[in-house]
């Protein structure tokens, strides 16, 4: 059984124990997206999750998705809003459940994802986050590469070593202490955010399984990358906001860090993990004969 994975039977055992999650999705002319988002929630099978869909006023059939979805988001809305970091902060209002989590519209989670931190935070439960491996995804949902989890004490997740969102579970006390979302942020909000929650002190627990995964499309709000002047405008607040660098800088200097990183998680989880990442990139570029 693949690490993490909880069987059928384990399953029905938890079903009455397990911990709760509320997540939190900001959303915005992305109904072709949104729907697979809420799906990969509901396909979960898990008995005690709610999710809190806050829209900015979309007219693509969103409302009407919505709408219909009773049962499924236990919470939404769909008028005009200040922008994605405004959303979230609605979102995480009206969350009540113990832990929460944060999946854009466009993104999704994998399958078993919630039954996999539920065991984690059984068996860990002095934990504050749960932290998992991404994938990465195209537009049309089929993987393009993987990104794994740096398993660092969250103090050094400032040192460029930053969880995705994607595949992030927070304890919702541990939010209510970090505070609200900058709201003056456009794209750099989850790495403020993920700064002022390892500022806490938290325990974090990695499981080396993908729980998430991140799409990259032509209408992403990241897709201009670090490069972008927007996002260079909010890394050098970010910069002098928390008084030293929080990503790596320079050819170089990226190399050496993506290097520590591999060290990093080899150490943590033995040399077996990066023979399964050659496995997934084989996987994926796997070959095709027609006989």
């Amino acid at each position: 059984m693949p690490a993490g994975a909880v069987s059928v039977e384990a399953q029905a055992t938890m079903s009455d124990v397990v911990p709760s999650f509320s997540i939190a999705t900001p959303s915005l002319d992305q109904f072709e997206y949104l729907r697979v988002c809420v799906a990969s929630i509901e396909a979960q099978g898990y008995p005690r999750v709610d999710q809190i869909v806050i829209d900015g006023g979309s007219s693509d059939g969103t409302r009407e998705f919505l709408a219909g979805s009773v049962g499924v988001v236990s919470y939404w809305q769909c008028k005009p809003d200040r922008g994605q970091s405004h959303a979230l902060n609605i979102a995480l209002h009206h969350a009540t459940g113990d832990w929460v989590g944060w999946q854009n519209a466009d993104d999704f989670y994998l399958p078993g994802a919630f039954w996999r931190v539920a065991q984690l935070i059984m068996d860990h439960p002095q934990a504050d986050v749960v932290v998992g491996d991404t994938i990465l995804v195209d537009v049309r949902g089929m993987a393009l590469g993987a990104i794994g989890v740096c398993p660092v004490p969250a103090s050094r997740w400032l040192e460029g070593f930053w969880p995705y969102n994607q595949s992030v579970f927070f304890r919702r006390s541990l939010l209510e202490q970090a505070g609200p979302v900058d709201e003056s942020l456009h794209l750099h909000m989850d790495t403020d955010l993920l700064a002022r929650v390892a500022q806490l002190g938290p325990r974090v627990v990695y499981l080396e399984a993908p729980l998430g995964a991140h799409r990259k499309h032509a209408a992403a709000k990241t897709i201009e990358g670090a490069t972008g002047r927007a996002s260079q405008r909010e890394r050098e607040l970010l910069e002098r906001r928390y008084g030293r660098k929080l990503w790596p800088e320079g050819r170089a200097a990226r190399l050496r860090h993506r290097l520590r990183w591999h060290l990093i998680r080899m150490r943590a989880f033995g040399p077996a993990s990066v023979v399964n990442r050659l496995a997934q990139r084989a996987a994926r570029s796997a070959r095709v004969v027609v006989v």
